[in-house]
């Protein structure tokens, strides 16, 4: 899993977060929005999951519950 900051904030406003909702995985800022034109983002939250193989498994834009991202993350380690 991997955090990706762009929409309306900074790099030292993504820092305050991250350190303030102690989160642990890694998170970055990308302030050109290379990320989301290379995955197709279009909204946020945006959720692209991809397999072994490095392809889009799943792409869900707007906020989720995790029984949902659990599902496909748990879909995903069975193939």
């Amino acid at each position: 899993m991997v955090g990706i900051a762009q929409f309306r904030t900074t790099e030292a406003e993504t820092i305050d977060f991250v350190e303030r909702n102690q989160l642990t995985f890694p998170n970055f800022f990308d302030e050109r929005a290379e990320v989301a034109n290379a995955y197709n983002v279009q909204g946020v939250p945006s959720y692209v999951l991809l397999d072994k193989q490095g392809r889009i498994a799943y792409r869900s834009s707007g906020a989720r519950g995790t029984q949902i991202i659990e599902n496909w993350l748990e879909t995903l380690l069975a193939e």
